[in-house]
């Protein structure tokens, strides 16, 4: 692992350095189909504006690559941010670029470690996010790791010459820390009961 940040199991996140950007960085923000429920794509991207983008957003977000642990490759970002300090708020945003990652929970465990470090370092008392209506996957994974829908605004978003609902989504502070104590009260009582089961004992030779 290359200044690991945050570690997980199968992946670590580090911050964003220079290298990254002349990698398939670019390319993932440039590709139609990758861009597809992102704000970028729009435009062509460079690296001038790429990293415009990433220097004006060291202050008020957390801003980390998706490192694969086995391989060292760099295959995606997370974005916690822009983070509101007075009202202890931030949105949360993600891309898988590199396809072949995709749908093996790479994507969870980098979400899990950011909202870890999110309300437990930062002290934040919410995480935002927000997703095109029909980004069924996108919407699944938010829920499981426990965020609710807020809202809803219709014909927010307009992609593919036509105009889409985007759902709001929140997860506060207490829930996040009721549900991992409830998921970790959950471990220890399966544990304490696979202690406390009798063992069968073994065949004896005589």
């Amino acid at each position: 692992m290359q200044q690991p940040f945050l570690v997980g199991a199968k992946a670590y996140l580090r911050a964003v350095i220079p290298s990254d950007l002349d990698g398939p960085y670019l390319g993932w923000l440039n590709d139609q189909e990758t861009a597809r429920f992102l704000d970028t794509g729009r435009f062509p991207m460079t690296r001038k504006s790429l990293e415009e983008a990433l220097q004006a957003n060291q202050m008020e977000s957390v801003w980390l690559a998706i490192v694969d642990r086995k391989t060292d490759k760099h295959i995606g970002n997370i974005k916690l941010g822009p983070i509101q300090w007075v009202h202890r708020c931030g949105s949360l945003g993600i891309l898988i670029g590199d396809r072949q990652y995709r749908g093996k929970g790479y994507a969870r465990e980098a979400m899990e470690l950011v909202l870890k470090h999110a309300f437990t370092q930062l002290g934040l008392n919410k995480v935002t996010a927000g997703a095109y209506g029909e980004h069924v996957a996108c919407l699944g994974l938010f829920k499981r790791l426990g965020f609710s829908v807020e809202g809803r605004q219709r014909s927010h978003l307009y992609r593919d010459g036509a105009y889409h609902d985007k759902v709001l989504m929140g997860l506060l502070r207490e829930d996040y820390l009721i549900r991992h104590t409830e998921a970790g009260e959950a471990k220890r009582m399966t544990a304490r009961r696979r202690i406390k089961a009798p063992q069968a004992m073994a065949p004896v030779s005589i």
